[in-house]
């Protein structure tokens, strides 16, 4: 070979397709929830099968958190990745997060007073939602594995940060209650304004980040059978322990790692038969997130369901709501995916296209209100 010339790139490897299922998984699970918390009724909310559905619904976020830090880790290990090359490809993809997060909760119906300065209008425009949860542990998560390339010392940091997070969150939550902060870190850290706080939302996708580095080293057990096998491990111990989930934020945080877990675990089960329609779906579930939420919640001045039908529909009428919100979602989000893609292969070198193919698999793509 000529010394002129380049040495081609390693060809990627195979997609993880378990991992795209529990993706599409997890945002459809968030769409469906999101749908039904908009128009179902008081009444039929007291209902038994809703009332199981809606303790179960509270693991949504954090396995939309978990998925994405598993694809981000797992991707950032596959290509080798490591220094100021983590930081090229990630920075600017915490920056669209934050951007779309914030355009989500722009306040149009009150722009006079968020000019003013009135303060609860700027803790509705500054609270942390899912995307901004997911743009803060990315950007945490980007800088642990540029700064550390071994496999084994980016382990043992994203666990410590895992624990670290949820024992230190009533401890900072106190701080901040006593004033004096300014409202941005606030709202970013651990008010309870915010639905999705770092402190302790973080944890869950440095726990993901940890399960994709961990599950790069397995190769001769199922994938599905460690996540499965690890969480009813965890929730048995929870539940011989006696550790109950209302006490403490670390508590809380064990209970629904267990649980997340086991349904990520089978959510790779699915049958391989239908990663036609869920990769896609789990590659572009940013796309899918930014736009069922004003279809639910409404955005500024446009009313979503929230505000025409209210807490107004039984429980199949519901049901059919949430299915068309996602088809709608999924009708605009998908080809909006796709034209992204192109444009983004387009504006660069074969070679950056080629590495844009090879990391589609992070976040919910290119990233969660529970």
């Amino acid at each position: 070979m000529s010394s002129s010339q380049t040495p081609s790139a390693p060809a990627p490897s195979p997609r993880n397709t378990g991992l795209d299922r529990a993706r599409a998984v997890a945002v459809i699970a968030m769409v469906m929830g999101h749908t039904l918390d908009a128009v179902l009724s008081e009444q039929a909310r007291d209902g038994v099968g809703v009332i199981a559905y809606w303790s179960m619904r509270a693991v949504t976020a954090p396995l939309f958190l978990f998925v994405a830090g598993w694809a981000f880790a797992t991707t950032v290990q596959r290509t080798g990745a490591h220094g100021a090359s983590v930081l090229r490809r990630y920075v600017p993809r915490v920056a669209l997060l934050l951007g779309w997060g914030y355009l989500l909760r722009w306040p149009g119906w009150g722009l006079p007073a968020l000019f003013a300065g009135d303060p609860g209008v700027w803790r509705h425009f500054l609270a942390f939602d899912a995307l901004h949860g997911v743009a803060g542990a990315l950007l945490l998560g980007a800088g642990v594995l540029a700064l550390l390339p071994g496999r084994t010392a980016r382990m043992v940091t994203l666990l410590g940060l895992a624990v670290l997070f949820p024992l230190v969150s009533p401890g900072l939550r106190a701080a901040v209650a006593a004033g004096g902060w300014p409202l941005a870190l606030e709202q970013a850290l651990v008010a309870r304004t915010s639905n999705f706080p770092l402190f302790p939302w973080a944890s869950y996708f440095f726990v993901g980040g940890l399960t994709g580095l961990a599950l790069a080293g397995v190769k001769r057990v199922p994938h599905w059978l460690c996540l499965m096998g690890t969480g009813t491990a965890m929730l048995a111990l929870m539940a011989l322990w006696g550790g109950d989930p209302k006490v403490s934020d670390p508590t809380l945080v064990l209970w629904r790692v267990g649980l997340l877990s086991v349904v990520a675990g089978l959510a790779m089960l699915l049958p391989s038969r239908l990663d036609g329609m869920m990769g896609p779906v789990g590659r572009a579930s940013l796309w899918v997130y930014v736009v069922h939420l004003p279809i639910a919640y409404g955005w500024s001045t446009f009313q979503g369901l929230a505000s025409r039908l209210g807490h107004s529909q039984d429980v199949l009428p519901a049901l059919g709501l949430a299915l068309s919100v996602l088809a709608v979602s999924l009708f605009i989000a998908l080809p909006a995916k796709r034209l992204y893609g192109r444009w983004r292969r387009k504006g660069g070198t074969p070679e950056l296209a080629a590495r844009a193919v090879a990391s589609a698999a992070v976040l919910p793509e290119p990233p969660v209100s529970g």
